[in-house]
C-alpha cells in the first residue's frame, strides 16, 4: 500500500537545515511525556476540575492503546524522507534531534495526531479556561502544528496524520457519547475503556513493552480510582 502523495519536497524545502531542531522540538507538543506533564500541571493548578482532568488522562491512555493496536494491525512502514540526515548535524545537537525528530516502528496512523486530537480536544471541551471558542481554536492550532511537524520531519505521510485526526475525533465523539450515560462515574468508565483497549494493544503488538506499560497504567488507574480516588476527589469543594 503506497501512501505517499508527493508532499514532502514542498514542505521540507521551505525549512532551512538550522531550523530542523526547532521542528523536532515543536513535535514534542504531541509527545506522551509532554502531555503527561501538561495534565499533571493542570491537575495541580486547577483542583476544581480534577474530575474532568482524570477523564482526559483516561482518554489519553485509551488513545495510546488504540494507536498501538492500529499500528500493529496495519503494519505500514514510515516514509524515507528525513528532513535532515543525522550525519549533517553538529555533534552538539545531533543527540537531541535523534531523540526528538526521528521515529521508529510503524507509521500508520500517526500516534501524535490521534493522541493530540483526543487530549487537546477533550481539554477544550472540559476546561473552563477562556471561552469555548478560544479553547477549540487553541486545540486545533496545536494539533495542526504537531501534525505538520510530523510530516515535515519525514516520519509520517500526510495521510497518516489525516487518518490520525479522523480516528481521534471519531473515538472522542464515541466515548463522549458513552460517558453521557454515566455522568456520575465517568472516570471509572474511561479507565475501563483504556484497560480494554490496552488488552487489545498487548495482543496486537505481541506484548511490546509500551503496550504492557499502558495496560498496567490503565489497570492501576481503575483500581486506584475505585479504592481511593473517588474519596479524595469529593473532598475538594466544587470539584467535578
Amino acid at each position: 500500500m503506497s501512501r505517499g502523495i508527493g508532499v514532502f519536497d514542498p514542505i521540507q524545502e521551505t525549512i532551512p537545515e538550522w531550523a530542523a531542531i526547532v521542528v523536532a522540538l515543536v513535535t514534542q507538543l504531541g509527545d506522551i511525556w509532554f502531555l503527561a506533564v501538561l495534565l499533571g500541571v493542570l491537575y495541580w493548578r486547577r483542583p476544581r476540575e480534577r474530575g474532568d482532568l482524570l477523564v482526559v488522562a483516561g482518554l489519553g491512555l485509551a488513545g495510546f492503546a488504540l494507536i498501538t493496536t492500529l499500528k500493529y494491525t496495519f503494519a505500514l512502514p514510515r516514509p524515507a524522507h528525513a528532513l535532515v540526515e543525522l550525519e549533517t548535524l553538529s555533534p552538539t545537537v545531533r543527540p537531541l534531534y535523534e531523540l526528538t525528530g526521528t521515529g521508529s516502528g510503524y507509521g500508520f496512523p500517526s500516534g501524535h495526531a490521534l493522541v493530540t486530537t483526543v487530549v487537546y480536544g477533550s481539554l477544550a471541551a472540559r476546561l473552563s479556561l477562556w471561552t469555548l471558542r478560544r479553547r477549540v481554536l487553541a486545540a486545533g492550532t496545536l494539533v495542526t502544528v504537531v501534525c505538520l511537524s510530523r510530516v515535515a520531519l519525514g516520519v509520517h505521510f500526510a495521510v497518516d496524520v489525516v487518518a490520525g485526526i479522523g480516528i481521534g475525533l471519531a473515538f472522542l465523539l464515541a466515548v463522549t457519547g458513552l460517558l453521557t450515560r454515566y455522568p456520575d462515574d465517568e472516570q471509572t468508565v474511561v479507565f475501563v475503556i483504556a484497560a480494554a483497549l490496552s488488552v487489545a494493544a498487548v495482543v496486537a503488538s505481541s506484548a511490546t513493552l509500551d503496550s504492557i506499560l499502558v495496560l498496567l497504567g490503565s489497570l492501576g488507574a481503575v483500581l486506584g480510582w475505585r479504592i481511593v480516588g473517588r474519596e479524595r476527589l469529593t473532598a475538594v469543594p466544587g470539584s467535578r
